[in-house]
């Protein structure tokens, strides 16, 4: 995040961007923090413990939350990062001392940043478990009946979580902040430090875990979708047909589609919360392509610029995959809206 070599956009138009989209996601930001805050409540309500999938609702509202308050952190260091830089540069000619932060904004928009990763990969691995498990179950009922458990998502948030911590502490233990003259500003402050290896690392990671991650979830969840669509449509054929069935063709019928209003409910959830995901992870995608195809689209090289207004776009979409769930759950969980509707009534 420190100041940028001028590539395909200008350094002037470099911190427009940035404050741009860092005022927008901030919005976004608040909204999240606030969409989960009442997605956490609701399901302690709905006893989220006793069932295995309103469970993973519920980690996956606390997961969001935390990519959200991140979020608004790596946004407000964008903008005063920005804002630094524009004063600095204002203040040259005129050889003047401006006002500068004491800590860099740099390094707690890229500590702030390792950390949102965490959570971001956490919300991955939740919401592609949830699909598959859900998935899995409305195609093979018999086999998969019961697969999305308390116990098991217990277990397998506990391996995600330390999983995702364990792939980005190498980033965070490979940087810190010391008190170093700073030449952009011609002061001594608090600034970041980097170890000679992180870029390294963080090369390795992008290629062992985030591209892969990226792509596989991308794919995994296109699928799901898809397959999960085909059992909504098999679904509302079946009641067409029981609608006007005898008993006996019903109690046949039923036997072949094992999908009960619930599951019906539950899976349109899935579809739109995979869906949404698949639009949100569109930009990360996009940007992976291009530092592939083109070297110099990277922190630190000629087309920096673009690059960093790329992430921060990708920051910005992820913030909106976590915070545009409490309109799935409002508008496809009768159960969900019925108590937020009557706990706002008691308010």
């Amino acid at each position: 995040m420190s100041a940028p070599n001028e590539g395909l956009v200008t350094q002037f138009e470099y911190y427009i961007s940035l404050e741009t989209v860092a005022s927008l996601q901030i919005l976004v930001s608040i909204f999240g923090l606030l969409a989960n805050i009442i997605n956490i409540r609701t399901f302690l309500v709905m006893q989220a413990f006793g069932d295995g999938v309103t469970l993973t609702f519920l980690l996956l509202s606390v997961s969001d939350l935390c990519v959200c308050c991140l979020s608004a952190v790596t946004c407000i260091s964008a903008f005063l990062l920005a804002q630094e830089s524009k004063w600095h540069s204002q203040l040259i000619s005129s050889k003047k001392i401006g006002y500068f932060f004491p800590i860099d904004p740099a390094y707690t928009g890229i500590i702030g940043h390792q950390i949102f990763q965490i959570f971001s990969l956490f919300t991955i691995l939740l919401t592609v478990y949830l699909a598959v498990a859900r998935c899995l179950c409305v195609m093979y009922p018999l086999k998969f009946r019961s697969n999305i458990t308390v116990r098991k998502t217990l277990l397998l948030s506990v391996i995600f979580l330390v999983s995702s911590l364990g792939i980005r502490l190498p980033l965070i233990t490979h940087g810190g902040v010391s008190l170093n003259f700073d030449p952009r500003i011609n002061a001594t402050r608090y600034t970041l430090w980097v170890h000679p290896h992180r870029e390294i690392i963080k090369d390795m990671l992008w290629v062992s875990v985030d591209a892969p991650v990226c792509v596989g979830a991308q794919i995994t969840l296109s699928v799901c979708v898809v397959l999960m669509a085909k059992v909504l449509r098999a679904a509302a054929k079946f009641r067409s047909k029981t609608s006007i069935a005898n008993d006996s063709t019903s109690d046949q019928s039923k036997s072949k589609t094992k999908l009960s209003p619930k599951d019906a409910r539950i899976v349109k959830q899935l579809v739109l919360i995979s869906s949404i995901f698949i639009i949100c992870n569109t930009p990360k995608l996009i940007t992976f392509l291009a530092t592939t195809v083109e070297l110099n689209f990277d922190f630190g090289r000629r087309y920096q610029n673009v690059y960093q207004i790329s992430m921060a776009v990708v920051v910005a979409f992820d913030t909106i995959n976590s915070s545009a769930n409490i309109l799935v759950y409002y508008f496809f969980n009768a159960k969900f809206r019925s108590i937020l509707t009557n706990t706002e009534s008691v308010s």
